[in-house]
């Protein structure tokens, strides 16, 4: 239990850090953080008996809402790293994929692989903000969002 406990300590510095110093990508990508954790935490088990034994239907429902809401601020945010923090997030996906397809998985390891890639993916947005907080302090400004074209826009 000491790495759920620690696990939330770093969740909460580096969602901390986030929202106090990082842009718009920034603070969005520590809420949706925050709230898959709660929603992770709150979701029942397929048998609470014996979890992570089968492939868990509702922490898959938490993760792959919690991937569109990368997505969506992977495809806006006038940034690099939500790129790779969707890709990193869909390794998870595939986890729980991979679970259905070979039940024999042990629950352990099945566990494991699924939180233990929410750790580089914390690592991704404290440097995002970091690096915000670095442009910010060069530059005077950083723009959070890659402006939208219209199709009418484009110039022959």
């Amino acid at each position: 239990m000491i790495h759920i406990a620690l696990f939330n300590v770093v969740l909460a510095l580096v969602c901390g850090y986030a929202v106090r110093v990082g842009g718009a990508p920034e603070r969005w990508t520590a809420f949706l953080f925050v709230t898959a954790a709660v929603a992770t935490y709150l979701a029942p088990f397929y048998n609470a008996l014996r979890p992570f034994a089968q492939m868990e239907p509702m922490l898959l429902s938490v993760d792959l809402l919690m991937l569109l809401g990368l997505m969506g601020i992977a495809v806006r945010a006038d940034r690099y790293w939500p790129l790779y923090v969707s890709a990193l997030h869909l390794i998870t996906i595939a986890i729980h994929g991979v679970k259905a397809f070979q039940p024999t998985l042990v629950p352990w390891m099945y566990a494991g692989a699924s939180s233990k890639i929410a750790y580089p993916m914390l690592a991704l947005l404290a440097i995002g903000a970091w690096r915000h907080r670095h442009r910010l302090a060069r530059f005077g400004s950083d723009r959070d969002w890659s402006p939208l074209r219209h199709p009418d826009d484009e110039r022959p």
